[in-house]
């Protein structure tokens, strides 16, 4: 998406919301929509050869010009982590744009989130916590960290493996994503409270980061 980026800055991206049967770029065809966010909309779609996937739509019609290419570059980090190979995170395919608004297809898992799970056994409690802990290895492995990891973030696929998802803020050791403002502290918190650890939560003075792989 880099070369994308620094073209699409500059005009208006149009507005693309889709319903069941709705075709986009005529390759990836609406079967419904899986959930929205303030800047993303997920699609459960299939291709013409009837093969089923996710597609996340960056909402770029919605932003700021001004607050674009911070999203862009979130949106680039989340389809290169979803590339990593890993059997614990939710894989990225392609990547394409409609209308000016970003895109990744993205694999389609068919067995909901951890929330929508009640009655585990300690048994079954085990296995998706390792699952979890897999996916975070895989992470931390490429210097990534998730930084919002939650039961809506964990999917399960076909053969009720749990994966990862939602890379849409993960970090990077290797790339600086965080503006600071004064005394070095960001200016912006990402996560969601009731989930995050104390460190992301009241990051220290000193402007080091506070959250990184292990």
């Amino acid at each position: 998406l880099y070369l994308i980026r620094s073209n699409m800055l500059d005009f208006s991206p149009g507005r693309c919301v889709y319903k069941k049967g709705d075709l986009i770029n005529d390759k990836y065809k609406v079967l419904k929509g899986l959930g929205e966010g303030t800047f993303g909309t997920v699609y459960k779609v299939e291709d013409l050869s009837g093969q089923v996937y996710a597609l996340k739509l960056l909402k770029l019609w919605e932003v700021n010009p001004a607050e674009r290419e911070i999203l862009i570059k979130r949106f680039d980090m989340e389809f290169e982590t979803g590339r990593i190979k890993s059997n614990y995170l939710v894989h990225s395919f392609t990547h394409d744009m409609v209308e000016g608004n970003p895109f990744i297809v993205m694999e389609f898992c068919p067995n909901g989130d951890l929330r929508s799970k009640n009655n585990l056994s300690s048994n079954r409690i085990a296995i998706i916590a390792k699952n979890i802990l897999y996916g975070l290895r895989d992470l931390h492995q490429c210097g990534k960290i998730h930084r919002d990891l939650k039961p809506d973030n964990v999917l399960f696929r076909a053969d009720n493996t749990a994966v990862l998802t939602d890379f849409g803020i993960s970090g990077d050791q290797n790339k600086r994503m965080t503006e600071r403002g004064w005394l070095g502290k960001p200016q912006q918190i990402f996560g969601t409270y009731a989930y995050m650890p104390p460190e992301q939560v009241r990051p220290p003075r000193g402007g080091k980061a506070t959250v990184l792989p292990t």
